[in-house]
C-alpha cells in the first residue's frame, strides 16, 4: 500500500487524508515536503535564541495535520510555508491558509481547462478567450508564452537565442503566465 500511495499526486494524497482519514497518505505528504518544512522554519529558529527544536517540529507537524483536515489546500508548498510562518508570528493562534489571488486564478483556469476537455464547443470558446488574452500581452511576454507553451521550446533554447540566463527566462515566463491568467480572468468576469 505504501508504494501505491507514494505514486499518487499531492491532490490525491490530500483527498485520501481528508475524506478517508488515511494517516499513511498524510504521512507520505509530510515526508514528501519535510525538506521544505525544515528550510522554511530554519531561519526563524536561528533567529530565536533558546528555540527548542524537539518541541517545535512536533508542534508544527500537529498544526499541519489539523489544517490538512479542515482547510482547502491548492498547493502544498504555499500551505506549508503559510502554516510555518503563522506559527512563528502568531504561535497562539491557528491562522487559516488562504492561497494568493494569483494561485486561485491559475487554479480556476486549470479547472476550467479540465472541465472543457470533453466538450468541443466549450473548448473552442476557451481557445478563443485564451488567444484574445495572449494577444493583449506585451510583445516579449506573448513571444515567450507562445514559444514555450505552444511551440514547446525549452528554457535553454529561449535563453540562448535571447542571450538571457535561464533564471531570467524562468522569471519572464512566470510573470507572463500570471499576466495571462489575470487577462483571462478579467475577460471571464467581464462577460
Amino acid at each position: 500500500m505504501h508504494q501505491q500511495l507514494t505514486n499518487l499526486s499531492d491532490k490525491e494524497l490530500i483527498s485520501l487524508a481528508r475524506k478517508q482519514k488515511n494517516r499513511e497518505a498524510e504521512g507520505i505528504l509530510m515526508e514528501r515536503y519535510c525538506h521544505l518544512l525544515v528550510a522554511v522554519s530554519l531561519p526563524h529558529i536561528t533567529g530565536q535564541p533558546g528555540a527548542q527544536v524537539n518541541v517545535l517540529y512536533p508542534t508544527l507537524l500537529q498544526q499541519l495535520s489539523n489544517s490538512l483536515k479542515t482547510q482547502t489546500i491548492y498547493k502544498v508548498n504555499e500551505w506549508m510555508h503559510h502554516v510555518v510562518k503563522g506559527n512563528f508570528t502568531k504561535p497562539d493562534k491557528s491562522v487559516p491558509f488562504y492561497p494568493s489571488r494569483d494561485v486561485r486564478d491559475m487554479l480556476h483556469i486549470e479547472n476550467k481547462v479540465v472541465k472543457t476537455s470533453g466538450n468541443n464547443l466549450e473548448r473552442q470558446d476557451m481557445i478563443a478567450q485564451l488567444q484574445l488574452a495572449i494577444d493583449r500581452l506585451g510583445a516579449e511576454d506573448r513571444e515567450f508564452i507562445t514559444r514555450f507553451y505552444l511551440e514547446n521550446q525549452s528554457f535553454a533554447t529561449l535563453a540562448a537565442e535571447k542571450g538571457y540566463r535561464m533564471e531570467k527566462v524562468r522569471h519572464i515566463l512566470k510573470t507572463a503566465k500570471n499576466k495571462l491568467a489575470k487577462q483571462f480572468m478579467h475577460q471571464t468576469y467581464a462577460k
